[in-house]
């Protein structure tokens, strides 16, 4: 077994050291990546990205190819050219009551009047009323308030009941770009006391259906589908969910997502259904099969009236950069009918779980590349085709209704690459070592004035110092009795004699068990010193002038305490041969006094 286990170790060993450096680089790798992952998703969550995935999201909808036009829809457009020709502005209440008659002659599903008729507008006020009253096909509009004194919304024109009305309002981004839809809502209360005309889109004690949605559930409800609430309050049609946007959906960082709202998935940029003028309806010139059986939407698409409205198609358009706001209803429609009908998928969104994912496998892709070439053209060829490679999988995800991040993973790549090879070059260059070597000394310095006080004090608090002590005193006490004691007591000082070689042997005894203490800890140093100098990775001859001076210090403590040791042994010789001298003294006395005698 003992054989077995040597093998083993031996095999492990060998095998750490063969990978150590794959180890090491996997290490720096994740250590940056992990850095990176966490400050992109720091930034996420500050909405510092959030402009710039919009961007990408706006371009992403530039790239998609576009696609037929709807034909279950029909815009009828009041042009400039058509104000002009009937010489009318706004457009006449009789006009528009004229052109709904001939429109309804025509059997359409349902009919979508985006025309503000709040207040009477030239001729023909009760002909449009009675129009409005008769038709069960025809869909208006009004506008919600914001809740201001100043801005109370508009009213639908009189004539239509609640079931018939939709709110026009749209959801706009920051920057006037339209990105978003509202499906329902409920009106914002009015602050302040307001004198303010009580009518049907601010009053905040219903739920409003929105005029595109409104206009895609009648027609729904000839192909027998209707909706419903389920208990999470998230709006079905038949077998479909419109999944409603959250605040951090995609790109999106604590957006105002009030109401039901959606991602509007754009059909096309330029025809989005087919489309006519109001003048064609007035002369006839409309095909009655435009018409029968499909969503007919009538409203401005001139731009003298400001029913305008960024869309990510505005992005480097030097024209045409806005989208009248009855094809931008008419975008809903027809995304809302594709959905249900045609199984067009809606946006869907990764957790935020899986967006960490996605940005983390980013990085550590660009900091294995970047550690494993050190040539700067094939590093900067193989970083653009992985950053061409992160945003054509991200559109691929796209165009199969998938809205994921893309600006994070591409900063993830190129950060991490960048701080790996920053790094690699800062250590080739000895920076880093000269750093390091500095630090270690500066701890290494601390470290040996730690161990030596410690050392210090585990010396004058152990038993055999305080024993020494103790005899010291004894010695010294002893000294000056000895001293005190006069020539005329030779008896005394002859009994006393034989007990100084055992006084000055214990005193050797102790001097030497001194050395001896002394000796071992400078040992101890000696072997602290070599273990600290292991541990920090710093060679003895390399540690400057403090862990020599360190030593040097102990060094001198020890020879002062060997000197004071000398010292002592020679006092007590000197004393020796004081007594010896007085007892000869005596001695001759006695001798002479007996002779005399």
């Amino acid at each position: 077994m003992s054989k077995i286990s040597n093998k083993i170790r031996s095999a492990a060993t060998q095998l750490s050291q063969r990978y150590k450096p794959s180890l090491a680089l996997a290490k720096s790798v994740l250590i940056a990546s992990a850095a990176v992952t966490l400050s992109l998703m720091g930034a996420r969550q500050l909405g510092i990205l959030e402009s710039v995935e919009l961007s990408a999201y706006d371009q992403m909808v530039r790239w998609r190819p576009d696609e037929q036009p709807d034909s279950r829809l029909l815009v009828v457009g009041i042009t400039e050219a058509d104000i002009q020709k009937l010489n009318q502005w706004p457009i006449s209440d009789r006009t528009i009551a004229e052109i709904l008659q001939k429109l309804d002659k025509m059997q359409p599903a349902v009919i979508g009047l985006d025309v503000l008729r709040d207040v009477p507008l030239g001729e023909g006020r009760e002909e449009l009323t009675k129009v409005l009253q008769k038709s069960d096909r025809i869909i208006g509009v009004c506008l919600v308030t914001d809740g201001s004194p100043d801005n109370p919304g508009s009213p639908p024109a009189p004539g239509l009941p609640k079931n018939r009305v939709g709110f026009a309002d749209f959801g706009v981004d920051p920057g006037g770009i339209l990105r978003r839809a509202l499906l329902f809502m409920k009106p914002p209360t009015i602050e302040g006391n307001s004198s303010a005309q009580k009518h049907l889109c601010n009053d905040n004690s219903q739920v409003l259906a929105s005029f595109n949605l409104q206009l895609a559930l009648r027609y729904l409800q000839g192909q027998k589908i209707y909706p419903k609430l389920a208990p999470d309050q998230s709006l079905w049609l038949g077998n479909t969910q419109l999944k409603q946007l959250a605040s951090n959906d995609g790109g999106y960082k604590n957006a105002d997502v009030r109401g039901y709202q959606i991602l509007i998935n754009y059909r096309s940029r330029r025809q989005v259904a087919n489309q006519v003028r109001i003048t064609d309806v007035l002369e006839g010139k409309v095909d009655p099969n435009l018409v029968k059986d499909k969503i007919v939407l009538i409203g401005y698409t001139t731009e003298t009236v400001k029913d305008l409205f960024y869309t990510p198609y505005s992005g480097r358009q030097q024209s045409n950069q806005f989208m009248p706001g009855i094809v931008a209803h008419a975008q809903v429609v027809s995304q809302i009918l594709s959905t249900v009908l045609d199984n067009r998928p809606m946006f869907w969104f990764w957790p935020e779980w899986a967006e960490i994912l996605w940005i983390s496998a980013w990085s550590i892709v660009g900091g294995t590349l970047a550690s494993r070439m050190a040539h700067p053209a094939k590093l900067t060829v193989t970083f653009g085709a992985l950053l061409s490679g992160c945003c054509a999988l991200s559109f691929g995800i796209f165009l199969l209704g998938g809205w994921v991040p893309v600006a994070a993973p591409a900063l993830a790549l190129i950060l991490t690459g960048g701080s790996i090879v920053s790094a690699e070059r800062f250590n080739k260059a000895g920076y880093g070592k000269a750093i390091s070597d500095r630090v270690k000394q500066v701890f290494k310095i601390e470290i040996d004035q730690a161990k030596k006080e410690q050392q210090v004090a585990e010396i004058t608090e152990s038993d055999f110092f305080k024993e020494l002590q103790q005899k010291k005193d004894k010695l010294r006490i002893s000294k000056q009795e000895t001293s005190e004691k006069t020539p005329s007591e030779p008896q005394e000082i002859t009994a006393s004699t034989p007990e100084l070689p055992k006084a000055e042997s214990q005193t050797d005894d102790y001097l030497a068990q001194l050395q001896e203490k002394a000796k071992q800890q400078k040992q101890r140093a000696a072997v602290t010193e070599s273990e600290s100098d292991s541990q920090t990775g710093v060679p003895i001859d390399t540690r400057g002038g403090a862990a020599s001076s360190a030593e040097t210090k102990l060094d001198d403590e020890l020879s002062d305490l060997q000197t004071k040791a000398k010292q002592m042994r020679q006092r007590r010789g000197a004393q020796k041969m004081i007594k010896d001298e007085k007892i000869d003294t005596f001695t001759d006395k006695e001798d002479l006094g007996g002779k005399e005698e």
